[in-house]
């Protein structure tokens, strides 16, 4: 495990952390030396966009209500515990939702300076700003070395949107365990929302990822349902 200090807040980071981000940036498919520098990009940018996620938690919760914030990243993301702090509701609805809005600020910048060096290509090609936005692949197709700035936007967009899921653990279940005082509302409404996504992304996409993502977390929603008190 990787241990250190960043803004007076421990970091911790499990190889599960880098495993899995390799695994989604392609490596399993790697045939060549040359070709292993995607995915170790990937895993740069999807290690900068997740940290960046965190600490918006871990400094917003710091700020407003003290206490000792540390951040564990494992596996699919990370996590914020906080130890010794006191919110008002108001102030966890700001801690939560600082997580997705540092990653979408990044996200932003990611495209603003992409956009700035392979604008005038793209328009010359009957591209506009708004094609890279929707497909961030674009900037690699004028220079290799841009792929880890499309990996920042497509994890800065995509990595906001999901976490504003209503699906607990994620941001947005947490933002509505916030408004809803039942816990097995939460959960349930994490369930429905979890497999209605699946279903739409496998009939739109037609890929198991996405849906078998979904699953686990249609699963562990279920499972919190059944135990909880009411």
């Amino acid at each position: 495990m990787i241990h250190f200090t960043l803004f007076g807040i421990p970091i911790y980071i499990r190889p599960t952390f880098w495993i899995v981000l390799a695994i989604f940036g392609g490596i399993l498919g790697v045939s060549s030396v040359e070709s292993f520098i995607y995915p170790a990009l990937f895993v740069i940018a999807g290690f900068i966009a997740i940290l960046s996620h965190e600490l918006g938690h871990a400094l917003v919760g710091r700020k407003l209500g003290g206490g000792q914030q540390t951040i564990i990243l494992e596996l699919f993301g990370g996590v914020t515990s906080s130890h010794g702090m006191q919110l008002t509701r108001a102030g966890r609805v700001l801690m939560i939702l600082a997580g997705p809005m540092m990653t979408l600020v990044l996200g932003v910048i990611s495209i603003l300076v992409a956009w700035n060096i392979v604008g005038p290509v793209l328009t010359a090609n009957g591209k506009d700003f708004w094609d890279l936005v929707l497909y961030p692949y674009l900037a690699t197709a004028v220079s290799p070395k841009l792929y880890i700035l499309s990996c920042l936007i497509m994890i800065g967009e995509w990595w906001t949107v999901l976490n504003l899921l209503p699906i607990y653990p994620l941001d947005g279940g947490q933002l509505v365990a916030q408004f809803v005082r039942s816990p097995k509302k939460v959960f349930m409404t994490g369930f429905i929302t979890s497999i209605a996504i699946g279903l739409v992304s496998f009939q739109l996409f037609h890929g198991y990822f996405i849906p078998i993502f979904m699953a686990l977390f249609a699963f562990s929603n279920y499972r919190e349902y059944k135990n909880a008190p009411f």
